[in-house]
């Protein structure tokens, strides 16, 4: 039934948009919304193990189709407007941000605070259910804060409201229940309006002074909607900063999940218990934030390595009925450059390439390329021949271009944010062991580029031809 209707509002033409204009202006003049537009119906889907335990199936909650039209043409509108009101240490659901933004901050402050021989606390901070906890009252405060349209927010507000939710087992729906927090899912606007009114309970917290002094400015914490590390010089630093933002969470309805939240802390901290509230919260060694293992210590990059492989092979394993069949090779080497590829190479423009590491990532991929061709090492086959026959894309090639393309990008970006200043920093407090320096991010560049890489990335078409020998640099050998 949902699809159909889908279909006759894809195939209504002008008539149907003439219509659908009519409509949304009523709504945003008037401020009041159709009845079936507050109404929405969860349906659960199951994902594995037993199926009688319900934390085994992930809830979907439908909404009218005309309602999600009506919240793109809101979310299109307001979207500049909030993202203005976002810190650059807010990266999600914003325009011209990925998690790639955060992840090479991240590493970077790791590389130099490793480097430079100073302290750093992190602290890997989890929501329990954010987006079904947060306060419909927050949420709408913090746009009247932006100084949105007052029509966009009555209309928004009568929608929150008035929103019930229905629960559909065996092709039946229970009764409506009045929802009372939380922002609706499946609504292309709710990431928006979440990350927002997060951003209200950042502005009530005192960090002045907290943080990291990254050439005069502090930088306390990074999120990527409700994914947030905060980092700190010491454990007491960070202890007060969990402290209060623990507290101004509570006001808006959401609550820290003190068995999920991490901490983590380098060589030149003592390991000292944190608590915050009742709970003493875990010291890890690494954490997988933003989809990639974070690890204190010159061997950083081991572990995320290692899951790469592993979830390159996992990904691999789920097409390998597709990618080991009698189907076109041309075929297949697209779905894995597609499929398998970017699970590998995820991040990468983030790393430290060592030859120790791109050999690993290398070997891996000429494992695939033998599977996909029904051959083995007794075969005794060049690797030159097997990529001959596969045609895909060499993974070297691909995570030394896509790093030659993120370094040019950090260094044209002028926009303010952590990602450049991080790079330039020099801890001026901190001194370098004696000895040979760990790999650092930036050396694969500069031997290409040279220590002026930076002005040389503002000339594009300089920068595009330099690519190459970066490239080659990682592609001839192995």
């Amino acid at each position: 039934m949902m699809e159909s209707r889908l279909k006759l509002l894809k195939a209504g033409g002008t008539p149907v948009l003439r219509a659908l204009q009519k409509l949304f202006n009523s709504v945003i003049l008037e401020g009041k919304t159709p009845t079936t537009w507050h109404r929405s119906v969860v349906v659960l889907f199951f994902k594995k193990g037993d199926k009688t335990l319900l934390k085994n199936y992930r809830p979907i909650s439908l909404l009218s189709h005309v309602y999600k039209l009506f919240s793109r043409v809101i979310a299109n509108r307001l979207a500049r407007r909030l993202d203005d009101f976002q810190p650059p240490e807010q990266a999600g659901f914003r325009k011209g941000f990925s998690t790639i933004d955060h992840i090479h901050t991240l590493r970077q402050i790791i590389q130099k605070t490793e480097e430079y021989n100073q302290p750093l606390c992190l602290a890997f901070v989890d929501y329990e259910k954010a987006f079904d906890s947060i306060e419909t009252w927050a949420v709408l405060q913090s746009l009247q804060r932006c100084q949105i349209d007052y029509r966009h927010i009555e209309a928004l507000k009568g929608l929150y409201e008035n929103a019930t939710m229905s629960v559909r087992l065996q092709d039946q729906n229970s009764k409506p229940i009045q929802l009372q927090r939380g922002v609706r899912q499946g609504d292309v606007i709710s990431p928006k309006l979440f990350t927002t009114a997060l951003e209200d309970v950042f502005k009530l917290l005192d960090w002045n002074g907290f943080g990291i002094n990254i050439n005069g400015e502090y930088i306390t914490h990074l999120r990527f909607a409700d994914d947030i590390v905060v980092m700190a010089e010491t454990v007491e630093d960070l202890n007060t900063m969990l402290d209060g933002l623990s507290r101004a969470s509570q006001q808006v309805g959401l609550k820290m999940n003190m068995d999920k939240t991490k901490i983590m802390s380098n060589a030149r901290v003592v390991p000292t218990p944190l608590k915050v509230g009742d709970t003493t919260l875990e010291l890890v060694d690494n954490y997988v934030y933003l989809g990639q293992t974070v690890q204190l210590g010159r061997s950083n990059f081991e572990k995320e390595v290692n899951r790469r492989i592993q979830l390159g092979w996992a990904a691999f394993g789920k097409l390998r009925v597709i990618l080991t069949s009698e189907i076109p090779q041309c075929l297949k080497s697209k779905v894995f450059d597609q499929c398998v590829l970017p699970v590998m190479v995820y991040g990468s423009e983030t790393w430290s390439l060592t030859m120790g590491l791109i050999r690993r990532l290398k070997v891996t991929q000429r494992a695939m390329e033998r599977a996909m061709l029904g051959v083995s090492l007794r075969d005794r086959i060049r690797n030159e021949e097997i990529r001959r026959r596969t045609r895909v894309t060499d993974i070297a090639r691909r995570i030394a271009k896509i790093k030659w393309q993120w370094a040019g990008h950090i260094a044209r970006r002028a926009d303010g944010r952590w990602g450049r200043k991080v790079l330039e920093w020099r801890p001026r407090a901190g001194r370098r062991s004696v000895g040979r320096p760990p790999t650092r991010w930036t050396d694969d560049l500069v031997k290409v580029a040279g220590s002026t890489w930076m002005q040389a990335a503002q000339d594009r078409s300089l920068w595009k031809s330099l690519g190459e020998a970066f490239v080659q640099q990682w592609t001839s050998f192995g």
